[in-house]
């Protein structure tokens, strides 16, 4: 157990609680018979978070951080100037401070996105690109911290990952609230249609029965807690489709872990239980939002360790005695492994409400073998005649359960033929092959990204054209000097299916769960060199010119960039130049 009572800055509360739209935002463009429709967006704004804390550890790297903000303002001052060399000295000077203090990062297991200092964000006039909106990566890094400070990434999963319980109390109840509170919950059942079944749950578990007392159709307040005042708990799935905060959250971590992350949020009354204990295929980080409740965790059996799958509910004589019994308060974190059995109630004198992070569902090897294994045995049986020899005559006399005993040779020549079979197996694996069919299911399933508000200008939501009193103005285009980036190294996914060239991304995908359909562009095999570059570079900016090709010509490449752009895959490194003098986007 581990207590903060100095918690650092919160990596979350950086994000403004209001929520800002934009006078004329642009969203994701889609294209339907040649119709380009256009949505707002929404903008975080950052903000500068209360209480901060200054920890003795941070000394010299918030000094350093101090003198980079006074050579920020000189900065700014000289644009006003136009004293464009002093502005690239400065620049330079900065660049060389952060390279310097880029040894003090804490390493992450290399199983996750690779850490990057972030950038320090230089405004300066319009037209002008920014110094450094160029790498999104520490975002995630930097939610994470937060999450389960005071426990480093690197010792969390070097001593807990996969298999150990880690409670965290950070001694403020206030620490997790910019997550999601109750009054907001509330809205969230007021201001959208929210379905029984599909979107909310009433359970509850009394006398070693669980109940379900969803009804049909429509969640309505009153009606909820009618339900909650009668000792049901209410959980919500998915709540990052109705609050924009969750999602960032949701959105950030998904980054981080290369893996689809989930959420569901639990509100559960005074002196009840919700659910029968149970243990799930998820790792599970659950945050104490608001009130307390009483945990009990039990060891599962060394075949539900690290579940694929989860259990229904179970009864307590089959499951012992629990290993540890805790309290989350207000402002704690509990995580714990897949395949742990747990369960959850209130005291008499307290409410619970709390949200559960979920990560790494159907993310292991045998995960990655189930797709592995059918390709390279249907590849083996083409190419090795050995696979397509015949089984003896009366094999089923020799193998099988009844014959499992049986100690002929005919059983023994079978089993070292199979043996034989496996070992020849192992060079038709193509594990390339396999990944990417969990990383297409990755973008089916993920949420789309979040973009900052420096991200959002330099993409087709705000930058691009648009339509004002019946005409369409900045029409803009990509030339071979533009320079670009991916959005996100987890936005797409390219896949090689049939010797057809796919590219799967997640920019387009609903809020909720598969609510729309797959989103992918079929691409001619010369073009995979240039989604090779864009991922294998990203975070960098390349030019147009620079994406290599075979065998083709500045006009296709040029058509695939503009392609990504529109479906919101790509970030260019400045406003794209505009075809004629029409009047400016204003995002």
């Amino acid at each position: 157990m581990f207590t903060n009572r100095a918690s650092p800055i919160s990596a979350f509360a950086v994000y403004n609680k209001k929520i800002k739209q934009t006078s004329k935002g642009k969203s994701k463009t889609s294209q339907s018979n040649g119709i380009k429709q256009k949505k707002k967006v929404n903008e975080i704004e950052p903000i500068i978070p209360k209480n901060l804390v200054t920890i003795k550890k941070n000394k010299r790297k918030n000094k350093l951080k101090n003198d980079i903000k006074l050579n920020l303002i000189a900065i700014q001052e000289s644009i006003t100037s136009n004293k464009s060399k002093e502005i690239e000295v400065k620049k330079t000077k900065i660049q060389k401070k952060l390279d310097k203090n880029t040894s003090e990062v804490e390493d992450v297991p290399p199983t996750l996105v690779p850490i990057h200092i972030p950038d320090t964000e230089i405004v300066i006039e319009k037209g002008i690109s920014e110094l450094n909106k160029t790498d999104p990566t520490p975002d995630g890094l930097k939610v994470f911290k937060w999450l389960i400070s005071p426990v480093t990434p690197a010792r969390f999963f070097e001593k807990y990952w996969e298999t150990d319980v880690l409670h965290i109390q950070h001694c403020n109840k206030n620490y997790y609230t910019d997550i999601l509170t109750t009054h907001r919950l509330d809205g969230i059942f007021r201001e959208f249609p929210l379905y029984y079944t599909k979107n909310v749950d009433v359970v509850s578990y009394e006398n070693g029965v669980k109940e379900i007392h969803n009804e049909e159709g429509k969640v309505i307040a009153s009606v909820l807690y009618d339900y909650y005042t009668n000792g049901c708990s209410i959980r919500v799935l998915n709540p990052h489709t109705y609050d924009q905060k969750v999602h960032l959250l949701i959105s950030n971590l998904q980054e981080y872990f290369g893996a689809m992350v989930g959420a569901n949020i639990y509100l559960t009354p005074p002196d009840s239980q919700g659910f029968a204990p149970h243990y799930d295929d998820i790792e599970a980080f659950v945050i104490q939002l608001e009130g307390r409740k009483h945990w009990k965790l039990y060891k599962p059996k060394n075949s539900d360790v690290l579940a694929r799958y989860s259990s229904p509910n179970l009864k307590h004589e089959d499951i012992g005695e629990p290993f540890m019994e805790v309290t989350l308060n207000a402002g704690d974190l509990l995580y714990f492994p897949r395949g742990t059995i747990h369960e959850g109630r209130t005291d008499p004198e307290a409410h619970s409400f709390h949200i559960t992070i979920s990560v790494y569902q159907h993310t292991s090897y045998a995960d990655l073998l189930e797709h592995a294994l059918p390709d390279a045995l249907k590849l083996a049986a083409s190419e090795d005649m050995e696979f397509r020899k015949g089984l003896p005559l009366n094999y089923l006399k020799h193998v099988g359960y009844v014959n499992k005993g049986d100690k002929s040779k005919e059983r023994k020549r079978i089993m070292q033929n199979v043996e034989k079979l496996l070992e020849s197996l192992k060079k038709y694996v193509d594990v390339d092959g396999a990944a990417d069919q969990l990383g297409r299911k990755f973008m089916y399933d993920s949420m789309p990204p979040i973009l900052s508000k420096q991200e959002v200008n330099y993409t087709s939501k705000c930058d691009g054209d648009y339509m004002k009193d019946g005409k369409i103005f900045n029409r803009v285009e990509i030339d071979m000097d533009t320079e670009i980036r991916l959005l996100r190294y987890h936005c797409i996914r390219l896949v090689i299916e049939q010797d057809s060239p796919k590219i799967y991304y997640n920019t387009e995908n609903a809020k909720y769960y598969h609510g729309e359909e797959e989103q992918y562009l079929i691409i001619d095999h010369n073009l995979t060199p240039c989604i090779k570059a864009l991922q294998t570079n990203y975070p960098k900016f390349l030019k147009v010119d620079d994406l290599p090709v075979i065998d083709g010509d500045d006009a296709i490449k040029a058509q695939l960039v503009s392609d990504l752009w529109e479906r919101g895959l790509l970030v260019t490194n400045g406003h794209l130049g505009t075809i004629s003098d029409d009047e400016n986007s204003v995002c």
